[in-house]
């Protein structure tokens, strides 16, 4: 028997368009759906099925389009916007998230009713991506504030959003106009997070960017 393998080449390619779509993350989902488009339109080229060429192409260019947005381009697609800390929305939220919060920012309910907190919201257009939360402590930071919580939902979270809000791009600096924008961690996987972004051990349990105090 005669192996087709150009049929083989196909229905792999259709395998991994399948994959892309369990995936909860859209940075991932685009990824892997980009490499199974890009595939299946090779695929139509070889069988010389121009529609699914057609189709596959234009499927590839939108993947392209926006793993750019999401990956390269937060400053100009997210924004932070400041909320109040007690409003009916961000205690749905909160709540609904309540597993997850307690696995990576296992002292943050405890914090929570400290009444110098404050809360930001990490926008997509007008839809809730994410929360920033720190205490103004005059003790710990007396030019800024000292963010404990930093939670994307996990669609969102290979989005860069971090960078945007807390490192090189310091979102949240430029919106508040603190000298200095501090965080906590509560656990390690919370440090190796802060790692990422650049932060620094600056003294007093505060990381910062760089571990610059101003």
């Amino acid at each position: 028997m005669d192996i087709n393998y150009a049929e083989i080449f196909g229905y792999c390619a259709s395998a991994v368009i399948a994959f892309s779509l369990t995936r909860s993350s859209i940075v991932q989902l685009r990824w892997i759906n980009l490499f199974g488009a890009s595939s299946m339109c090779l695929y139509g080229v070889i069988i010389n099925a121009y529609p699914v060429v057609v189709l596959n192409a234009f499927i590839t260019l939108t993947n392209i389009f926006y793993i750019r947005k999401f990956v390269y381009h937060t400053n100009h697609d997210f924004t932070i916007l400041r909320t109040q800390s007690r409003s009916h929305y961000m205690s749905f939220f909160l709540d609904y998230h309540r597993n997850e919060i307690n696995q990576f920012f296992p002292k943050f309910f405890k914090r929570l009713e400290d009444d110098n907190r404050e809360f930001y919201v990490l926008l997509d257009g007008t839809q809730v991506v994410g929360v920033l939360s720190g205490i103004k402590n005059q003790a710990q930071a007396p030019t800024g504030i000292v963010v404990d919580f930093d939670f994307v939902v996990p669609q969102y979270r290979d989005c860069r959003l971090g960078v945007f809000a807390l490192g090189a791009e310091q979102g949240l600096k430029k919106l508040t106009g603190y000298e200095l924008i501090g965080a906590k961690a509560d656990s390690v996987e919370h440090e190796r997070y802060l790692e990422t972004l650049n932060f620094k051990p600056a003294g007093k349990g505060i990381w910062t960017y760089e571990g610059m105090i101003h």
